[in-house]
């Protein structure tokens, strides 16, 4: 009863695999098609190259699968070898996509087996084991790579992921029931049942998978852009568009969490005369080291941008001004004492530090906002390169005002008088 249920027809069984074969090759030529448009996105490589090798090993133990000749059993182990080769490139492909090590060891110890041990039994007439044998190792691989799916289970992939994670439970249970069905008691020579299975279970998630390894490569290419949409291209930082986007949902959240927010605007002093004395390469390399360093020196949630030329902007949310200060002096210091490589050379520069900072009333109440606080920073930033470049200066804001910091470091266009050069 068990037999007929699952063994197709000869042309039913032929017409699918003839269907499945043809699906394996535009699959192949999809992500052929991949890998040349992002040549620089680990992945398609291997996927190709999995689907690739496993059709071929699909096709070489599929024409020696009923022969009995000794050499022609040996080609059948050579093409499940093959085969768990091709699904372990996949599993394979599937880490290099999302940057994890490499596992090819693991891999290369399952296709180990399959050539000794597959061997040895076919050596011994026991060929029903050896389906068992090869089911069970093709088992073990997508469940492996159904497990670095579920890895990457995170915002924005979840969805395409969830989709692989499937695929690659219903092929490993494909192969699984196929070991069962062999190993079984009355159904230990039924093959024909046990590949009808297969061969339906692989149709339907092979098709379905190639479908999502192409849709998650469209994913990474289209995050891609929109980093490029939002950074700068030489530093990596913010630029003003993102700088936009992502202080906007800082002051948001700040409002609504009751923090402070403090700015900084950076520049470079003397930056056209590093340009004019060792080229823009070295001042690139100038720009590229501050950035640098102050992503070692910020916490996650501070953001850093570039808001043209030497000009960077740092916004410091949940900061008062006495930390403001504290770290703004860190900053200056740091980067003062940094030697910079120009490959010939070391090169040193110093920046000016301008500093502004709203209340969490302040913000709660509308009296300040991003805006208000790029023209104070940039305020006391002027100054400082007034007052000799290499310092810091806050604008005297009611909250500064009544902080415990040295007056002489504030700067105000109102109707306080300037900190006057050298203080």
């Amino acid at each position: 009863m068990i037999e007929s249920v699952l063994t197709l027809g000869a042309p039913q069984f032929w017409g699918l695999v003839t269907a499945y074969v043809v699906q394996l090759l535009v699959a192949a030529m999809l992500v052929a098609v991949l890998m040349r448009s992002v040549p620089d996105i680990p992945g398609p490589g291997w996927w190709l190259a999995g689907i690739l090798v496993s059709l071929g090993g699909m096709l070489v133990a599929g024409a020696q699968m009923e022969t009995t000749v000794p050499w022609r059993r040996a080609v059948y182990v050579l093409g499940d070898t093959a085969l768990l080769t091709g699904i372990g490139l996949i599993g394979e492909g599937l880490r290099r996509f999302f940057g994890h090590r490499p596992g090819l060891l693991a891999v290369g110890a399952l296709v180990a087996a399959e050539v000794l041990v597959g061997g040895w039994l076919e050596l011994r007439g026991r060929s029903g084991m050896h389906v068992v044998l090869t089911s069970m190792l093709a088992m073990v691989l997508w469940w492996h790579a159904a497990w670095v799916a579920a890895r990457e289970l995170r915002p924005g992939y979840r969805a395409l992921l969830l989709g692989v994670l499937l695929c690659a439970l219903v092929q490993s249970a494909g192969w699984g029931l196929r070991a069962a069905l062999v190993g079984w008691g009355r159904l230990q020579d039924n093959v024909a049942a046990a590949n009808s299975v297969l061969a339906l279970v692989s149709f339907v998630a092979s098709g379905v998978l190639a479908l999502l390894f192409v849709l998650l490569v469209n994913f990474r290419l289209g995050e891609r852009l929109r980093q490029l949409a939002i950074r700068d291209p030489l530093t990596g930082a913010l630029n003003r568009r993102g700088f936009e986007i992502a202080a906007g949902r800082l002051a948001t959240l700040a409002v609504r969490m009751g923090q402070p927010i403090a700015l900084l605007m950076l520049d470079l002093d003397h930056f056209k005369r590093v340009n004019d004395t060792y080229g823009h390469e070295v001042g690139d390399r100038v720009l590229r080291a501050l950035v640098q360093l102050v992503h070692r020196a910020k916490r996650e949630t501070d953001v850093l941008a570039r808001l043209g030329g030497e000009e960077f902007c740092l916004v410091l949310p949940g900061t008062d001004v006495p930390g403001a200060k504290v770290f703004a002096d860190r900053l200056r210091r740091s980067f003062e004492a940094l030697e910079i490589d120009t490959g010939r050379s070391f090169v040193s520069c110093t920046m000016s530090i301008g500093v502004a900072y709203a209340s969490a009333s302040a913000l709660a109440e509308g009296r300040a906002d991003i805006v208000d606080l790029l023209r104070q920073a940039d305020e006391a930033l002027y100054e400082a390169k007034r007052a000799g470049r290499n310092r810091i200066r806050i604008f005297a804001s009611p909250e500064v005002l009544s902080s415990r910091i040295d007056s002489r470091l504030f700067v105000t266009t109102g109707n306080m008088e300037l900190t006057p050069p050298g203080h």
